[in-house]
């Protein structure tokens, strides 16, 4: 029986090798045995903790959105305007791919199983709508009020999303420093802002 207290500690390390291993074999070669492994436990320390092989997957799905969205609300959150708010989402859609690129693979794995696996599909939508219901919060009354900027959020995170697998996969794509400046200009073009910067 492990030691009381080490909960939190055990599902962390599970987590983080299923994310590694996922990484590294993908989701389709991932076997229990592998993420015990990794982990440095038996297997039957990953079953105490988690149902199932599925339950390790959904955790780490979860783990995943969280942390990228915990990026964005810490480094968003405390700015005033919708402006100010707007730009820092845009740096933090070029700011994924370069810090966190395992985000990107471990998205696109999942990605590939959300149709078959309804529970992988349910988590992948809803931080999808909760990214989008965020960005109009922060846009707030002008989104609601100019029938232009009705679909903006989520072709901001369209756009984030696209450039950020497309990176993933090959990061001599595009020179990621220079769309920044590019995706800036796009959205604020697009919804005639200032973009004090």
């Amino acid at each position: 029986m492990p030691k009381v207290g080490m909960e939190d500690i055990r599902k962390g390390q599970v987590i983080e090798a299923a994310k590694k291993c996922i990484v590294d074999k993908g989701l389709s070669n991932l076997s229990m045995k592998d993420i015990a492994k990794e982990a440095e436990v038996s297997t039957g320390i990953i079953y105490h903790y988690f149902k199932n092989k599925e339950d390790v997957l959904l955790q780490v799905l979860k783990e995943s959105f969280r942390s990228s969205h915990e990026q964005v609300m810490e480094t968003v959150e405390p700015l005033e305007t919708p402006e100010e708010k707007l730009t820092k989402h845009l740096e933090n859609i070029n700011s994924v791919p370069k810090e966190n690129p395992d985000f990107y693979l471990l998205l696109m794995n999942y990605l590939g199983e959300a149709k078959h696996h309804p529970e992988i599909k349910k988590i992948v939508v809803k931080f999808f709508r909760n990214l989008k219901t965020y960005i109009e919060e922060y846009l707030g009354k002008d989104l609601k009020s100019d029938a232009r900027m009705k679909h903006l959020p989520i072709m901001i995170y369209a756009l984030g999303l696209g450039l950020g697998i497309m990176w993933t996969m090959d990061n001599q794509f595009y020179d990621i420093e220079e769309m920044e400046t590019s995706i800036k200009d796009l959205i604020f073009s697009y919804v005639n802002l200032e973009k004090g910067r």
